[in-house]
């Protein structure tokens, strides 16, 4: 009697084409599997940069909403100084005041590293400027210096002014001392970038406390 292929089980043809099966279909489940470890590894990644950054935004807002003086700005970085403790002095950097803070503050974007530091210390990174935008940009609340009469009087209109028989700017191309003492609002532009898609922030920050240069 012959012997049936059940009972004489697989073959050594078949038993290697079964193992080589099971190994393609093991390898693409990893591979999958993978996958999908880095891509949540990435996304991970980007919502903590993007936390970072949102939270190093707020603190510059806040702090520049209580601020008393402009004391320096240009594209990528300006210094504010704000009496926390008011005793109607300012202590400059790296003095601090009789609670331990900062009064004089000074916050910097470094292009190269993407990222933010204040006073020296990292306060965000990861980030970098919004094409076409710089990182920080200045403007004032005296619209009668507004000359192209767009709704936003920037430091370089108050720059320009002698061009136009009034004299508020030195007409030099820098904001420096004949423009700051007119500067209300800071404006941030930021973003936060992966392969795929980019996390911008943007934010208004008025100098609520403002006072007036001597």
């Amino acid at each position: 009697m012959t012997s049936s292929a059940s009972e004489n089980g697989f073959t050594l043809i078949e038993t290697l084409v079964a193992i080589t099966l099971f190994s393609v279909v093991s390898i693409s489940f990893y591979s999958v599997m993978l996958s999908g470890s880095r891509g949540a590894d990435t996304t991970r990644s980007v919502v903590r940069v993007a936390e970072e950054a949102r939270f190093g935004l707020n603190r510059m807002v806040r702090d520049t909403r209580e601020a008393q003086v402009m004391a320096e700005a240009d594209e990528d970085s300006y210094r504010v100084q704000i009496d926390f403790d008011e005793d109607g002095t300012i202590q400059t950097f790296p003095a601090t005041n009789s609670n331990g803070d900062f009064e004089d503050l000074e916050y910097v974007y470094d292009p190269g590293a993407d990222e933010v530091t204040l006073n020296g210390e990292l306060l965000i990174k990861g980030i970098e400027e919004v094409p076409g935008e710089d990182l920080f940009t200045y403007s004032s609340n005296y619209l009668e210096y507004d000359w192209d009469a767009d709704g936003t009087a920037t430091w370089e209109e108050l720059d320009a002014g002698p061009q136009h028989g009034v004299q508020v700017g030195n007409d030099n191309g820098v904001l420096d001392l004949a423009e700051l003492s007119y500067i209300s609002s800071v404006n941030f532009a930021m973003r936060v970038t992966d392969e795929d898609q980019a996390t911008i922030f943007s934010s208004e920050a008025q100098l609520r406390n403002r006072r007036w240069r001597e």
